[in-house]
């Protein structure tokens, strides 16, 4: 998004196509997560996750196409980090540990009430704590599977507004409108 503003629009398609294929592996992710902890759970993921990886993917597609028209901008320099980061691991695990807190607390003192709302407040800095602590939840029968697929769409939901937040503070006009457009059918599309 940054990059948009910085070259003027010339490569705004090309980003947002860019931008939303990430996107879309937060979708896959979240259905092979559940795949691993829990195989019962993927069946109803995949009507809620499946559509918004299809929208996904149907409006990266289109900007790509779109953005090959655009002119080239010479890519400036690359810089490599550690993907294992020592220091990301531990953010982590103490915001997963903080999940499950909350989530055990949500369910003692009020079963059945408030999953939503911890998965919108997790989902707004990640969705593998939630997906990962609801999964943990579902298997061993402490909430319906509606419940817990719902709370992992609101906790996707809630991740995608934030990265849409993202574009639009800091991306080009042409950008910021092109994500806005998507996210609204993501959200149309989750719900």
């Amino acid at each position: 998004a940054k990059q948009s503003r910085e070259e003027g629009g010339r490569t705004d398609d090309a980003l947002a196509g860019g931008l939303l294929l990430a996107w879309a592996v937060m979708s896959v992710r979240i259905v092979v997560l559940a795949a691993i902890l829990y195989p019962p759970l993927v069946g109803p993921l995949l009507l809620p996750f499946g559509a918004m990886t299809v929208v996904t993917l149907a409006a990266a597609a289109f900007f790509l196409r779109r953005g090959r028209a655009e002119a080239p901008v010479a890519a400036g320099q690359v810089v490599l980090k550690n993907p294992f980061s020592l220091t990301a691991a531990v953010k982590f695990g103490l915001l997963f540990a903080a999940v499950l807190l909350v989530v055990a607390g949500v369910e003692r003192y009020f079963p059945g009430q408030g999953y939503y709302l911890v998965a919108a407040l997790a989902g707004l800095t990640d969705v593998d704590a939630i997906t990962l602590s609801m999964t943990g939840l579902a298997r061993s029968g402490g909430a319906p599977l509606a419940t817990v697929v719902g709370t992992i769409v609101v906790a996707a939901l809630a991740n995608t507004l934030v990265k849409c937040g993202l574009v639009v503070a800091t991306g080009g006009a042409k950008l910021r409108r092109s994500i806005v457009a998507v996210t609204a059918g993501l959200v149309v599309v989750g719900v």
